[in-house]
C-alpha cells in the first residue's frame, strides 16, 4: 500500500512538499500523474519534459467517450457507463426513462462510429458527445432530454465536453491543470472534474502496468463533489492492485474527518503527513489520530515544512529539505519566481 494522505494549514508547506515527492518519484522511475485545481505543477512539468492537459473551453480537451485501452470486450460498457455519469452530472440527475434512451443513443453513436464490443474496433476514433445529442429522437423524453444537453455540445461548455482529445494524458509525468474550468455553473465544474479523474482511471487500470502515483492536490475542491469524492475513494481501494499509489492533499483537514468517503480515503492510506495546522483543525485531528497534548501543541507552532510522520500507530518529526536544485524546480513562492525571471 503506498497511498499518502499530506494533511496541512495553507501555507504550511504542502504542495511544495507534494511536488519534491512528484520529482523525487520520477527520479526513480516512477510515473506520475497529477490532478492539479491552481496549476502549480506546470512548471515542473515543463522542466523535466512532461506532458500539461489544461482543460478549458479555449484550452485542451479531453473526449470523455473515449474508450480504456484495455483491448476488453468490457471497455464499451466501461465508456458508456462513463458517459451516463458524465450526463447525470451535468444535468444534475437523470430519470430512468432519461437512462433508458440515453443509454440507446450512446451505443448508436459508438457503433456510427465503426465501435463494437469487438476490441479490435476500439482504436477507432470516438464518437463525441454531440455524436449522442443528435442521435436522440423525437419523443417528448427524448427532446427534453436534446434539449437540456445543447448548452454543453453548442453552447458555451462545448469546449469543454464535446471536442477529440488534444493532449494524450500519457508519458512519465501528466499533469490535468484544471484552472480554467469555470466554476459556475457547479456541475460543469463537477462533470470538468469528472472527465480529469476517469482520464486518470483509464490509465492506470489500462496502460502499460508500471509503478505509478496518482498525486491528487487541493483535494478538499474534489471531496465536496459526490462523484469525485466517490472516485478517491475507489482509487485508495483499489490503486495497489495497479501498482499504483495515491497521495491525496488537503488543507481542509474537516472535509476528510467528516464524510464517509474522506474517512476511505484516509484509512485506505498507509502513511500521513501532518504540517502545521489551524488551532480550529486540532481537536478533530487529535481525535482521529490519537495525538498527544504535545504533539497537538507542536502541529499548531511547528514551522513552515515541519510536521509529523506516521505509519499506523508509530510517528516521527518531519522536517522537508530540498537541494539547491530540487527547491529551484518546486519552488511557488512568487518572490522567488520573479527573481528567477529576472535572472534568466
Amino acid at each position: 500500500n503506498h497511498n499518502q494522505v499530506i494533511l496541512a494549514h495553507s501555507g504550511a508547506g504542502k504542495s511544495y512538499l507534494a511536488t519534491l515527492m512528484v520529482l523525487r518519484s520520477l527520479f526513480h522511475g516512477i510515473e506520475v500523474m497529477v490532478v492539479d485545481p491552481e496549476n502549480e505543477y506546470e512548471r515542473l512539468a515543463q522542466a523535466v519534459g512532461g506532458t500539461v492537459v489544461k482543460l478549458g473551453a479555449s484550452q485542451g480537451a479531453i473526449n470523455p467517450l473515449d474508450l480504456p485501452r484495455t483491448q476488453t470486450e468490457d471497455a464499451l460498457t466501461e465508456g458508456a457507463l462513463f458517459c451516463h455519469t458524465l450526463c447525470s452530472t451535468l444535468l444534475e440527475g437523470t430519470m430512468p426513462e432519461e437512462r433508458a434512451v440515453l443509454d440507446r443513443a450512446i451505443l448508436a453513436a459508438y457503433e456510427a462510429k465503426g465501435i463494437t464490443s469487438d476490441p479490435r474496433t476500439h482504436a477507432r476514433p470516438s464518437p463525441l458527445l454531440g455524436d449522442v445529442v443528435s442521435l436522440l429522437g423525437e419523443q417528448p423524453v427524448e427532446r427534453s432530454l436534446a434539449v437540456r444537453l445543447d448548452p454543453f455540445v453548442s453552447g458555451s461548455h462545448k469546449g469543454l465536453f464535446d471536442r477529440p482529445t488534444t493532449v494524450r494524458p500519457e508519458g512519465h509525468l501528466v499533469v490535468l491543470s484544471l484552472r480554467d474550468v469555470p466554476d459556475d455553473p457547479p456541475e460543469v465544474r463537477a462533470a470538468a472534474i469528472m472527465t480529469a479523474l476517469d482520464a486518470v482511471w483509464r490509465q492506470v487500470c489500462s496502460g502499460p502496468r508500471r509503478p505509478r502515483v496518482v498525486v491528487v492536490d487541493e483535494a478538499w475542491l474534489l471531496l465536496g463533489e459526490d462523484s469525485a469524492a466517490r472516485f478517491l475513494a475507489r482509487l485508495a481501494k483499489s490503486a495497489r492492485k495497479y501498482w499504483c499509489g495515491l497521495t491525496t492533499v488537503t488543507q481542509d483537514v474537516g472535509d476528510v474527518l467528516s464524510s464517509d468517503l474522506g474517512q476511505a480515503v484516509l484509512t485506505n492510506s498507509a502513511t500521513q503527513v501532518l504540517l502545521r495546522q489551524s488551532s480550529q483543525a486540532i481537536p478533530a485531528l487529535g481525535q482521529a489520530f490519537q495525538l498527544s497534548e504535545g504533539e497537538r501543541s507542536y502541529l499548531q507552532t511547528c514551522d513552515q515544512g515541519r510536521g509529523l510522520f506516521c505509519a499506523g500507530t508509530e510517528r516521527a518529526a518531519l522536517q522537508v529539505v530540498a537541494s539547491p536544485e530540487e527547491h529551484e524546480l518546486v519552488t511557488s513562492d512568487p518572490a522567488e519566481l520573479q527573481a528567477m525571471e529576472t535572472a534568466s
